[in-house]
């Protein structure tokens, strides 16, 4: 039988956390519902799932098709029918690896880089506002808080055959960044 000392602070600990997991549920929403609207603010065809993905394309780009499935956890044929939206609208330009010409690896275009500028300026705006009363040691206590959850979810899939698969494709990416074909500068890997 367990001592009831033990007990309190087990159940305390496991209601903070799921009072945390309540409160990534609403940002989550928040998240979901920006994306959705400035998704259409971009084309009114596009999804929030296709602007997430052009934004993954953005900052880690070059990277496949594949690489995008295996970061976002999705379907590969949801990723492709998105991609395959990108392109149409002119948002996503695709070139083959110079070590592998069957892998194609996908950049923002031009356009898209500066839709998403655009984006991002909402993007931090609703953030800032969200944020106007916080002061700095707040904010920084947040961010090292959400640095450290992020860096232990990265640490413990680190070994799992999808994290190896997308850091070969990332790989892949990388080498071709110094060595593209039309021979500008691979994009930046800004936010």
């Amino acid at each position: 039988m367990h001592d009831a000392s033990e007990t309190a602070p087990d159940v305390a600990h496991n209601d903070r956390i799921s009072d945390i997991i309540a409160e990534f549920s609403e940002v989550f929403a928040f998240a979901r519902t920006r994306w959705a609207r400035y998704a259409e603010e971009v084309d009114p065809e596009l999804k929030g799932v296709g602007i997430m993905m052009l934004q993954l394309i953005l900052r880690k780009g070059p990277i496949t098709a594949t690489g995008i499935s295996q970061m976002l956890d999705m379907d590969k044929a949801m990723v492709s029918r998105q991609i395959a939206k990108l392109r149409e609208l002119d948002l996503v330009d695709t070139q083959s690896a110079l070590e592998d010409r069957r892998v194609v690896l996908l950049t923002p275009s031009a356009k898209a880089e500066e839709l998403l500028g655009a984006v991002r300026q909402k993007w931090a705006h609703a953030y800032h506002e969200r944020f106007a009363d916080w002061s700095s040691s707040e904010l920084e206590q947040l961010r090292s808080a959400l640095h450290r959850f992020n860096a232990s979810a990265e640490s413990s899939s680190a070994e799992s055959p999808n994290a190896r698969r997308a850091r070969d494709h990332r790989g892949l990416a990388d080498g071709a960044d110094s060595a593209q074909t039309d021979g500008d500068p691979a994009p930046s890997a800004a936010d």
